[in-house]
């Protein structure tokens, strides 16, 4: 008899969770039923069946649970269409932290050692066992190998005058794991355009990984030493400014004030008014576009920026009719995490299905604010097409 995947019927059981009222709004944002017409994939679904579990009328085995959690790209366009605010990400990292099996350990390990795996995702495939497709990872190596910077697009932006309205300010950069790891440029950008506005750069007092990536891979207890960390290391520095440049870092280290993480009542309001983002701060400042500039930059807005789009803003500024972005059109990339490993067939749909929507032409660029979002464009982008972080354009 297959084994019941218990810790399901114990949330609903307890009623720590509204019960989906099956409506299907989220059927018309979920880019896994966009890209594929299945609705088995769909968050409906997985609450479907979730509730089936707990009143008893099904069961699922752990080999079932681990494929199902594989399944969500944990972009959260679910909950913001649910009318009860149910999300499925949070309900597939249950189901991973239920059963987890090695994708859910590499991952883990992936981020957590990022110094040591980034440089070694070429070799990826001599550190798995059976349970994970050989041929599943190795089709995903285009996007591993894409973190790099060589198909970086040329810097065409130069700043030439800088809003230097916080001068003075003590500041911190929270990279991130990409930035870090794999493209220290966007690193370096950023620094130098801090320097510029005229803050005072404080040394990295010892973050770690944001956090995010290991919630949703069922991880919760790393992902809450982690977070723990960063909040020590910005206790360290003396509660500076705290900048970052990726959506999905702004949006794992804004989670931190709705957490039970250790922050005081005074502290949870500082940490929301201190974390910023760069383009935020870059406010007033002017830029010169170069001889090098493409004929058309398409904006990609991240899944988890979805909420505060401080890029957008921030790059119709500097870059002004050369930018095309439509509200209507806001395609996920497909990158999701487990979903780019274990299913890449599903992760390479969804990424077709953004590029068809934004249909760029040879010598047009892609921007966007997400490390994620850049290497699964970047690798999936057609010929005569460059992905880039906003940061790459700026020399």
């Amino acid at each position: 008899m297959a084994t019941p995947l218990t810790p399901i019927h114990c949330l609903h059981g307890q009623g720590r969770r509204p019960e989906c009222i099956l409506c299907g709004r989220c059927l018309s944002v979920c880019p896994l039923f966009a890209a594929t017409g299945r609705e088995e994939l769909s968050p409906r679904a997985k609450f479907f069946l979730a509730r089936a579990v707990a009143e008893g009328r099904a069961e699922l085995s752990a080999t079932a649970a681990e494929l199902l959690a594989t399944m969500c790209l944990s972009c959260g366009r679910c909950e913001n269409a649910c009318p009860l605010g149910l999300c499925g990400p949070d309900l597939v990292a249950e189901l991973r932290a239920a059963h987890p099996g090695f994708a859910g350990f590499l991952w883990k390990l992936w981020i957590e050692r990022a110094g040591l795996m980034w440089p070694l995702a070429r070799t990826l495939t001599r550190l798995l066992p059976g349970s994970v497709p050989i041929e599943a990872v190795g089709r995903a190596k285009g996007a591993l190998a894409a973190m790099g910077s060589g198909d970086a697009p040329a810097p065409w932006l130069a700043p030439r005058t800088f809003d230097t309205r916080r001068r003075g300010q003590k500041a911190v950069l929270f990279a991130g794991c990409v930035a870090e790891h794999a493209n220290p440029a966007w690193k370096v950008s950023a620094v130098r355009l801090l320097a510029g506005l005229g803050l005072e750069i404080l040394p990295d007092p010892g973050f770690t990984c944001c956090g995010c990536t290991l919630g949703h891979s069922g991880a919760p207890e790393a992902q809450a030493a982690m977070q723990q960390q960063n909040i020590e290391a910005w206790r360290t520095a003396g509660r500076p400014l705290l900048v970052t440049f990726c959506a999905t870092c702004r949006c794992g280290l804004r989670a931190y004030a709705r957490k039970d993480l250790g922050l005081t009542m005074d502290e949870i309001g500082l940490w929301r008014d201190q974390l910023v983002s760069l383009a935020d701060l870059l406010g007033d400042t002017s830029f010169d576009i170069g001889p090098g500039a493409p004929p058309a930059v398409r904006y990609h807005r991240p899944c988890h920026g979805a909420g505060g789009n401080q890029d957008l803003a921030f790059l119709r500024r500097a870059m002004g009719e050369r930018l095309i972005f439509n509200e209507n059109e806001t395609p996920c990339c497909g990158f999701g995490g487990l979903t780019k490993l274990t299913s890449p067939d599903l992760s390479d749909a969804v990424a077709a299905m953004a590029l068809a929507i934004y249909a760029p032409k040879p010598g047009e660029q892609i921007v966007t604010g997400c490390s994620g979002c850049v290497t699964q464009l970047r690798a999936a982008a057609p010929a005569g097409v460059v992905v880039g972080h906003w940061l790459e354009l700026i020399g």
